[in-house]
């Protein structure tokens, strides 16, 4: 059985010319992470600067660098600034997007909306999906640590005699550490483990065409060069089309040019990144919709061959537990929770997971990793389901468009991504209530959570109660401020 040796993992590694990180006291603790996606790698170098060992393993053979961009919040970014090198690198890598909402027709309903001037700590801002889990990985390798690839796990398991728990992978390999991060994602075999978690992500009935490409590709086509020019030092440009039941984005930058369009599930969507289509496969799908934007269209025509994922958008009802019974296994990320695109949290939420839970083991210590799974679960579950919740808000928002109203108050169609999540501090807030929640875990003395929208009063939901809710018409309406 493959044994951890401190920080240095089979695998892949480049190096890059970083300061190390000031690690805290080293504690003993061997943490196996499955999943080297974003969720997955924040985790290991959050860890790591914990003073925790970490081994983490990959089912694909390499760091793959899928196809669209993510918007990352403040709560998780300003981490960074922990991670020497790392913050201003991050920000030169950012989207700096002026944004303009238009019917799926061309009609412009407003914009651009810069975010020029705004202290962008203070803001989530989109960046490539590939550009941040490269940069991700090349800070977890410079620091010493790299992924062992070609593991696919296919069982989870905890031996509490042992006080360990473990993975089997596809090749009748087995890890194991004392605690194990599930980080694979909606597909995770970890559901079989955790308690109360038995509900698996089913399909939302919609799916997202997703692609990237170089701009200067686009930009062979005369039609982009002249409506998507960019001007030099300026703005990137953001597009964002709305109709019934579905929207499409393009995100231009000088380097890459990104399309995304959520529509109904036509049944070519897929659960991961290995399906690709082609732009005239798209094309026959927009052939059978509304009237399109020749803009969109051209954005399509350019794409290469067999480039475009058709990816299907599952969905799951809110868990508040990510724990296996003895705490050893824990689901972080999609694992735990997944999101709907239309959140702009679903990265954010799976960073602040491997923030919290690298602080809460170093506050309990190598003998109370249980104690550690089971805080970090309380202080998240309420806060992410909310974050869940405001992703339903945002689609109905989107797919629901009164134009009449969006034509006077185009503003309001920006997606919300409310205060409450961007200028948290999912670390201190860990320091902040570690005693309190401990104490109501052992006890049963109160605790209320204060990582939701302020005067929100928490309440259990569905998925098909919202969905209901939609069918029949009915604004989703919740106490509380969500700006």
């Amino acid at each position: 059985m493959p044994q951890m040796s401190g920080l240095s993992i089979s695998g892949v590694t480049t190096h890059l010319d970083k300061e190390n990180l000031e690690r805290g006291p080293l504690s003993g603790i061997d943490v196996l992470i499955v999943g080297a996606g974003i969720g997955g790698l924040n985790a290991a170098v959050e860890l790591y600067r914990h003073g925790h060992n970490v081994q983490l393993l990959e089912a694909k053979s390499n760091i793959e660098g899928l196809v669209d961009f993510v918007g990352i919040a403040p709560s998780a970014t300003r981490q960074f600034n922990h991670w020497p090198g790392m913050a201003e690198r991050y920000r030169r890598l950012t989207y700096r997007p002026a944004l303009s909402m238009y019917r799926t027709n061309g009609e412009k309903l407003g914009g651009p909306f810069s975010i020029k001037g705004v202290d962008r700590t203070t803001i989530p801002t989109p960046i490539s999906r590939p550009k941040l889990i490269n940069f991700l990985y090349e800070y977890l390798t410079s620091q010493g640590m790299s992924i062992n690839f070609g593991q696919r796990v296919v069982e989870y398991y905890e031996n509490l005699d042992a006080g360990k728990a473990g993975v089997a992978t596809q090749d009748g390999e087995h890890f194991e550490a004392d605690l194990v991060i599930a980080a694979d994602g909606v597909g995770t075999k970890s559901h079989s483990i955790v308690a109360g978690n038995n509900v698996k992500a089913t399909s939302s009935g919609f799916s997202s065409y997703r692609v990237a490409y170089p701009t200067n590709l686009a930009f062979q086509n005369p039609h982009l060069a002249n409506e998507l020019a960019l001007e030099e030092g300026g703005d990137d440009i953001c597009r964002v089309y709305l109709g019934t039941n579905k929207h499409a984005i393009i995100l231009v930058s000088p380097d890459i040019t990104t399309w995304i369009f959520q529509h109904k599930d036509y049944g070519t969507s897929s659960e991961s990144w290995s399906r690709f289509l082609g732009p005239e496969d798209v094309l026959k799908t927009l052939e059978e919709e509304d009237e399109w934007d020749q803009t969109f269209i051209e954005v399509i025509k350019q794409t290469p061959a067999q480039t475009i994922a058709d990816y299907k958008i599952l969905w799951r009802d809110p868990s508040m537990e990510w724990t296996s019974a003895g705490g050893l296994v824990l689901q972080l990320g999609d694992s735990a929770h997944s999101f709907l695109p239309t959140s702009a949290n679903g990265a954010t939420q799976a960073m602040e997971d491997g923030i919290s839970i690298a602080a809460c083991l170093r506050l309990a210590g190598k003998h109370n990793i249980a104690l550690a799974t089971r805080v970090h679960t309380r202080l998240r579950s309420m806060r992410v389901s909310c974050a869940q919740r405001g992703g339903f808000k945002n689609r109905e928002k989107w797919h629901h468009t009164d134009f009449g109203e969006a034509r006077k108050h185009p503003d309001k169609l920006v997606m919300q991504v409310g205060r409450w999540i961007n200028l948290h501090d999912p670390e201190k807030y860990v320091y902040e209530n570690w005693t309190k929640c401990v104490n109501h875990l052992i006890t049963g003395s109160d605790f209320v959570n204060t990582n939701i929208p302020p005067g929100y009063t928490y309440k259990p939901w569905t998925i098909d109660q919202l969905l209901n809710a939609s069918e029949e018409g009915q604004d989703i309406e919740d106490d509380g401020d969500w700006s």
